[in-house]
């Protein structure tokens, strides 16, 4: 793979995890684009009307790990295991955050 390939994929891999946190975020204000654009699709946000699974999130989650993915296919051993340590570190602090509050 040519360097040029690299770099190319790693903004489409950074791009990806962009829009994964995009879509499945929900702002301060009550503003959820995954909503939105479900909604606008005429499909269903939530599976229970307006509780159970997020589909946005769990669309969300998928682009993300796809970009992660593709973000580590671009990278040599010593940065894979960096990324994969960060992420991991992200997901005990999420986590953590998530079942306290």
């Amino acid at each position: 793979m040519s360097p040029k390939q690299k770099v190319t994929k790693r903004i489409i891999a950074v791009l990806l995890i962009i829009l994964g946190l995009v879509l499945g975020v929900t702002y301060k204000d009550g503003l959820c684009v995954g909503d939105n654009l479900f909604t606008a699709l005429g499909l269903p946000a939530w599976s229970n009307g307006t509780t159970g699974t997020h589909y946005p999130a769990v669309v969300g989650s998928v682009i993300i790990l796809i970009g992660i993915g593709l973000l580590n296919y671009t990278l040599q051993t010593k940065a894979r295991r960096l990324l994969w340590g960060i992420v991991i570190l992200l997901l005990m602090a999420f986590n953590l955050l998530f079942s306290l509050s």
